[in-house]
């Protein structure tokens, strides 16, 4: 991809300047979030119009308030277990379940835009790595049990992620094999994708072709009618309780919020599991688009928060998902060549136009192949190539990591961040040798300071324990450092640096390396995660 040295303007003058390209990329983004949308939603056990609608909202709303600039708004696959998280603590058996969540949504939304109000986007810095690597892994390991099933035509009654995993081995006999060839072809589709070198099989990206390639299965199989089909012998049950259920006036999805659950403990806990989530999600899928884009822009964060906020609010009080910062549609952007934040409103607009022309044809979609897009999905998050990268950064990080995973599966993902902290601090308290009221005043209270030398060289100076609590401290401090400037970061006053803060400084130096300027780091002995550093 090749750019010119001016940043693109903004507001509707780059809309004048910039449509032609943004139009182009958004095209490819709405291919790339329709089938994600649908998926999304059925495994949030929502109907699948929740998740185009979710969509269409984080297109046409975010655009005008977020902070971002080629970042792409929309649904997550990150937020499916917390969606049936609620769903399951807010069932009382009146059937209203979706209503509670829906409600829990809009709060959710409304305390994001109180946090970017009060500017409180760098809170997103608190967690630690390794606990936010670990809830990402959980959320795949949920995704993929549950998905896997609806991939193979079988069912699990197990009341916890550990026994929906485990049924996959046994419910094997019992696969419909006329619904797993559906989804045996989208995972090859998917997994060889990009060693296919043809032009036009790539002007549609692959969760597209997967949707596009099961539907002649539908009619080689005739999922169109209830009736059983044999296979050695045994005789399997196909009809179109198989196929996406699509309404054929899309307005008809359109449900609305129930807050009559507001005064109770299980609509605050998942209230907070969306808020954390999404905007640790959104917070951090922003900065991975900011080192994505060519031209280097930041996000503001904190209107950022205030985007994604409104938009829940207006999603959920419509029956949709959260809205949060999604990286894989904000990639493809960026690699198709989007200039402006006008791509992400374009690329609502044309889901609209999709939703209208398509209806009749996604009502042919297999449930399975919308499945195994997020089966792949839940892979990806939590495949042993994860487990090696936090296993290389040192074992303390693995410790940390395998907690967070352990407390999700067996309770939820809010007692899963908080289990994957309070382990965070136990082995800090431990690596530092010190008790728990030094341990708190080596953070909180250390002298940690910046100052210009006589050769202009910024020296900072950390001191005392430098770990995932000290990162707002830190950064702002490093946000006064000038562009174009000499930099040591002094370590030797410090008891412990853990890997968020690391990271934290690893960054800096490549944004302001990439600036024209030279960071230095010095005495690197009492950091935790040494073969991390070495390999930057």
């Amino acid at each position: 991809m090749s750019i010119d040295s001016k940043i693109p303007s903004t507001g509707f003058k780059g809309l004048r300047e910039n449509w032609r390209n943004d139009l182009i990329a958004a095209f490819s983004v709405a291919l790339v979030a329709l089938p994600l949308a649908l998926g999304i939603a059925i495994a949030s056990g929502m109907e699948p119009m929740a998740g185009v609608l979710s969509a269409i909202i984080g297109g046409v709303v975010t655009t005008f308030l977020r902070g971002g600039h080629i970042a792409i708004n929309g649904p997550a696959a990150g937020l499916i277990a917390v969606i049936l998280g609620g769903i399951a603590v807010l069932d009382d058996g009146s059937g209203h379940a979706i209503h509670y969540v829906l409600a829990a949504i809009v709060v959710s939304g409304g305390i994001q835009v109180i946090f970017g109000l009060l500017k409180m986007g760098r809170l997103a810095y608190l967690f630690p790595s390794s606990v936010i690597h670990g809830i990402l892994a959980a959320i795949g390991i949920i995704i993929f049990s549950k998905q896997m099933h609806v991939a193979l035509g079988t069912e699990s009654n197990a009341d916890s992620t550990l026994g929906v995993l485990i049924n996959i081995f046994h419910q094997l006999p019992n696969v419909n094999p006329f619904v797993a060839i559906i989804s045996i072809t989208g995972l090859l589709l998917l997994m060889f994708y990009g060693r296919i070198n043809n032009r036009l099989f790539h002007f549609l990206p692959a969760p597209m072709w997967v949707l596009l390639i099961s539907i002649p299965f539908v009619y080689l199989f005739n999922f169109l009618e209830p009736h059983s089909m044999d296979f050695f012998g045994k005789s399997f049950d196909i009809g179109p309780e198989f196929l996406l259920k699509i309404p054929d006036n899309p307005l008809d999805c359109i449900i609305y919020p129930d807050f009559s659950k507001i005064n109770t403990l299980p609509f605050w806990l998942t209230v907070m599991s969306i808020t954390i989530i999404a905007s640790v999600e959104t917070l951090a899928s922003a900065k991975a688009v900011d080192n994505l884009d060519p031209y280097k822009r930041n996000t503001n964060f904190n209107k950022d928060l205030i985007g994604v906020g409104v938009s829940t609010m207006v999603s959920g009080a419509l029956g949709g998902l959260p809205i949060i910062t999604v990286i894989v549609r904000s990639t493809v952007n960026v690699h198709h060549n989007a200039k402006t934040k006008w791509s992400n409103f374009y690329h609502g607009i044309l889901l609209i136009i999709c939703i209208i022309l398509l209806a009749p044809v996604l009502q042919k979609v297999p449930l399975a192949a919308l499945a195994i897009i997020l089966v792949y999905t839940g892979y990806k998050l939590a495949s042993p190539k994860v487990l090696k990268h936090i296993y290389d950064q040192g074992i303390e990080q693995l410790f940390i990591f395998m907690t967070t995973i352990i407390v999700t599966l067996q309770s939820n993902l809010l007692y899963g961040i908080i289990a994957g902290i309070f382990a965070t601090l136990i082995l800090h308290m431990l690596l530092a040798k010190v008790g728990i009221r030094r341990f708190f005043k080596l953070v909180f209270n250390a002298n940690s300071s910046i100052k210009v030398l006589e050769n202009g060289v910024n020296l900072v100076k950390l001191i005392g324990i430098a770990n995932f609590m000290a990162t707002v401290k830190l950064n702002k401090m490093l946000s006064t450092i000038p562009q174009k400037t000499i930099v040591e970061i002094d370590l030797s006053q410090t008891r412990l640096v853990d890997l968020t803060v690391m990271e934290n400084i690893i960054e800096f130096k490549r944004i302001h390396d990439n600036q024209g300027g030279h960071v230095t780091l010095l005495d690197l002995t009492n950091t935790i995660h040494r073969q991390h550093i070495i390999g930057v």
